[in-house]
C-alpha cells in the first residue's frame, strides 16, 4: 500500500473513532464522582455520594440501563446550611427533592434580576437550558438531597464541546417573577385518556398533590396526572397511584423513564417480549428508583407491571426523557391475556404481607373489563 493510501486510511479510522465516541461516559469519569449503573436502586437516600468539585456539593451519577444517550440521572447532596456553586448549562433538568429543604436563586443573564423560590422534600421543578441558578440548603442541621434527570447525554453527543455547554453566554429567554409559581394551567385530555395535564414549572409537593383523575386505561382503579413543565422541551413527568391489593396492567413503551416511588410498598415485574418466563422482580418502597427500558438492543420495549402489596395506596413519580407533546408507542396487555403465573406471584406476595386481593375475578375472565 502506498504511503498516501495508508495515510488516508489512518485519517478515516481516526474520523470513525471520533464519530463512534460516547462523550457522556467520558464526561462522567472526568467529574470524579461515583458512577452507578443498573435498573433498580433500593433507596435514593442511601446512594453513596462523594465531593463534586464542579458543583460544590456531593454527588453520584445514576445510569439506568436502556437509556444510553436518551437521558442522564444524578444525585446531589448539599451539606447542612451550605450553598452549591452557580451553574448554567445548555441541557434541561427535572429536579425531584429526595430529602431536606432549601431554595434556588435563578437569573437569565449576568447583571439581570435575581429571583428565588423555596422547595422541600418531594418538590418537583424544572431547570431550562442555560438559565443561571444556584441551590441553597435551608437547614443548618440536615443535608438536602436532590435527584435530577437531564438531557445532557444527547446534548453532549450533539455538540461534543463542554465549553459550549457550560460557558455559553446566549440568553435563551427572560425569566419573569412567576416562572416558578405553583399556580398552574389545567387541561383535560380527550377520551379515551381523560386524565388531566398540570402545566407549571414547580410542583411544591407531589405526595400531597390531590388533583389526579381516574385512568381506566391502566386498570386497577388507579388515577394519574401528567405534569407538563414548560421550561423543558424534552423532559416532562407523570404521576400515578393505585389502591391496596391491586396491580396495573402490563404495558410496554420506549425507555427513558426514571420511576421514583413516593408512597406504598410492593414490586414490579419486567420482562423482554417473548421471554415471559424470565421475569425480573423489583421490590420497591418510598425512595426506590428503577427504569424499564431494559434490553441488549437499545430502544427495545420491555413489558413492566406494578403491584401494590402494602397497607397503603401506592404512588409513583415518573421523569420522562422525551417530547411532552409527541406521543410514544404504548402497548397494553389486558389482564385477560396475561400469563396466569402473574396472578399467582401477586397473591403469593399478598399472603406474605397479610393483605387480601381486591382484584375482581371478572377482570381475568372479561376482556376489557371496566373498572368501577
Amino acid at each position: 500500500m502506498s504511503d498516501k493510501r495508508l495515510e488516508d486510511n489512518l485519517q478515516d479510522a481516526e474520523l470513525l473513532a471520533d464519530i463512534q465516541r460516547e462523550y457522556y461516559p467520558e464526561f462522567q469519569k472526568e467529574e470524579g464522582i461515583p458512577i452507578y449503573t443498573g435498573f433498580h436502586f433500593d433507596d435514593l437516600k442511601a446512594i453513596e455520594v462523594k465531593p463534586w468539585a464542579r458543583v460544590g456539593g456531593l454527588g453520584a451519577f445514576v445510569n439506568l440501563l436502556g437509556e444510553e444517550v436518551l437521558g442522564g440521572n444524578y444525585v446531589c447532596e448539599i451539606p447542612p446550611g451550605e450553598t452549591l456553586k452557580p451553574q448554567r448549562h445548555m441541557y434541561e433538568e427535572l429536579v425531584y427533592v429526595v430529602s431536606g429543604r432549601g431554595a434556588t436563586t435563578y437569573w437569565s443573564h449576568e447583571g439581570g434580576p435575581r429571583r428565588t423560590f423555596e422547595w422541600k422534600e418531594q418538590s418537583l421543578f424544572a431547570l431550562p437550558a442555560n438559565m443561571r441558578y444556584q441551590h441553597f440548603n435551608g437547614d443548618e442541621n440536615k443535608p438536602a438531597r436532590i435527584f435530577a434527570k437531564t438531557t445532557m447525554p444527547a446534548v453532549l453527543q450533539y455538540f461534543k464541546n463542554k465549553k459550549f455547554i457550560f460557558e455559553n453566554d446566549f440568553v435563551l429567554d427572560e425569566l419573569g417573577d412567576d416562572f416558578y409559581s405553583p399556580e398552574a394551567k389545567v387541561y383535560r385530555l380527550p377520551p379515551p385518556l381523560k386524565y388531566i395535564v398540570w402545566v407549571a414549572n414547580f410542583i411544591p409537593d407531589v405526595k400531597a398533590f390531590d388533583k389526579m383523575t381516574s385512568n381506566e386505561m391502566r386498570g386497577a382503579g388507579g388515577s394519574s396526572v401528567r405534569f407538563h413543565l414548560p421550561a423543558c422541551v424534552r423532559l416532562h413527568s407523570h404521576q400515578s397511584d393505585f389502591p391496596v391489593g391491586t396491580y396495573k396492567r402490563a404495558h410496554a413503551h420506549p425507555p427513558g423513564r426514571s420511576i421514583i416511588l413516593i408512597t406504598g410498598k410492593g414490586f414490579s415485574l419486567v420482562w423482554q417480549p417473548g421471554k415471559e418466563k424470565d421475569k425480573k422482580k423489583v421490590d420497591w418502597k418510598p425512595g426506590s428508583l428503577f427504569g424499564v427500558g431494559l434490553s441488549d438492543l437499545q430502544g427495545e420495549c420491555w413489558y413492566h407491571q406494578h403491584f401494590n402489596t402494602g397497607a397503603d395506596p401506592a404512588r409513583y413519580l415518573v421523569l420522562h426523557t422525551k417530547s411532552p407533546v409527541l406521543g410514544d408507542k404504548h402497548i397494553e396487555l389486558d389482564y385477560f391475556d396475561e400469563d396466569p403465573e402473574i396472578r399467582q406471584i401477586f397473591e403469593s406476595e399478598l399472603a406474605k404481607s397479610g393483605v387480601k386481593s381486591k382484584m375482581p375475578p371478572e377482570c381475568y375472565t372479561e376482556r376489557n373489563y371496566k373498572w368501577k
